[in-house]
């Protein structure tokens, strides 16, 4: 192996491994927390605090723009 297929290798290696920190930063940051309701749980018990799941005061919530999405 010459010395351009060896850098092409370690390059390739190097971009790799940037890509898979990537996607587990990007994971760990995003910020997406998903709540289960069982079906038979009563309508209006308490299900979760977001803003303090998000370790954030009630007024970061309302500035930051959060979405609450409803889905199955």
């Amino acid at each position: 192996m010459g010395t351009a297929d060896a850098q092409r290798l370690r390059d390739c290696k190097g971009r790799a491994l940037f890509c898979m920190i990537l996607v587990t930063v990007w994971e760990a940051v995003s910020g997406q927390i998903r709540y289960f309701i069982p079906e038979e749980m009563k309508k209006g018990s308490f299900v979760a605090n977001i803003a303090k799941d998000l370790e954030l005061d009630v007024k970061q919530l309302s500035d930051s723009g959060v979405h609450i999405v409803s889905g199955e």
